[in-house]
């Protein structure tokens, strides 16, 4: 355990305690506007993200450099003598994080880096990172800790809903919206992430409310079919339907909740999607 460090990218929304407390490696990507790239969670706030994109300001986004990963891993290797890394990123369909950690990893042919498409993001991301973090510390071996990694990615879902879809189909991550055009204006979309990593249509829904009671049910349906679950509830500039959604899991005596955690969206996302954004994680506990 000694040996074994924990690397993952600021899209994973997981709290600064437990960051903290599982000793894991948080690489910022960047936000762009007027000619200047500002580290996500260091150098600008997502109340600013917020306030630049209702003022229209265009914003990009930009993931690690290989420089970046470098530094993290030398750091790790040479100075905390780590000989086994695992890097843990946002679904390589969505980011380049992941192709930019591989390339860094090339540096250290010394160490033993494991770089890992999540296929996924947000807190859904962030619990396998969690899990793996926790794996390590009760000192399991690689071969299990990949059954748990594995079990994570192949398990968790994700769903969530915007205020205004019109961030998310510019920003190219949901082009198939552009098929509903005329829907996406009236109705809300409930979106999710296949297990290929990729953004898709789950269904429209006629209102915020509606999406708010889509994103229950969806836990509430799953739960009828495992036992314990890691849930997690994240939002944009507007925590108030994640308190409710909260609400509503945690009266439901059929969703048996494991561990439960609410995190506001990075900028990243939040430049991607608007500051409209709710929704919701969840994955079985996995078995010790």
């Amino acid at each position: 355990m000694e040996n074994i460090a924990i690397v993952t990218d600021t899209t994973s929304d997981i709290p600064e305690q437990l960051a903290s407390k599982y000793k894991i490696r948080v690489v910022p990507l960047y936000i762009g506007f007027g000619g200047k790239l500002f580290l996500e969670g260091k150098e600008i706030t997502s109340s600013e993200v917020y306030e630049k994109l209702e003022a229209g300001v265009k914003i990009y986004t930009s993931t690690p450099s290989v420089g970046d990963f470098v530094e993290v891993y030398r750091d790790l290797i040479e100075k905390e003598k780590k000989t086994l890394i695992y890097s843990i990123h946002v679904s390589s369909k969505l980011s380049a994080t992941s192709n930019s950690a591989d390339q860094a990893k090339r540096f250290f042919p010394q160490a033993k880096i494991k770089v890992i498409d999540s296929k996924t993001s947000a807190i859904s991301l962030g619990f396998i990172v969690l899990e793996t973090a926790r794996a390590t510390k009760r000192g399991e071996c690689e071969e299990r800790i990949a059954s748990i990694i594995d079990f994570m990615i192949r398990k968790n879902k994700l769903f969530a809903t915007f205020e205004n879809f019109e961030y998310i189909f510019r920003g190219g991550r949901a082009p198939f919206l552009g098929k509903f055009l005329s829907k996406s204006i009236r109705l809300k979309p409930i979106i999710t992430i296949g297990s290929d990593g990729k953004v898709k249509l789950k269904k429209f829904v006629k209102n915020k409310r509606n999406s708010i009671i889509e994103l229950y049910k969806q836990i509430r349906k799953d739960s009828f079919y495992t036992g314990k679950k890691k849930i997690g509830i994240f939002y944009g500039s507007d925590i108030n339907p994640a308190l409710e959604l909260e609400k509503m899991i945690r009266e439901d005596s059929r969703v048996k909740i494991d561990e439960m955690i609410l995190s506001e969206v990075t900028t990243v996302m939040s430049a991607h999607t608007g500051p409209g954004i709710w929704g919701v994680s969840s994955c079985p506990v996995v078995s010790k």
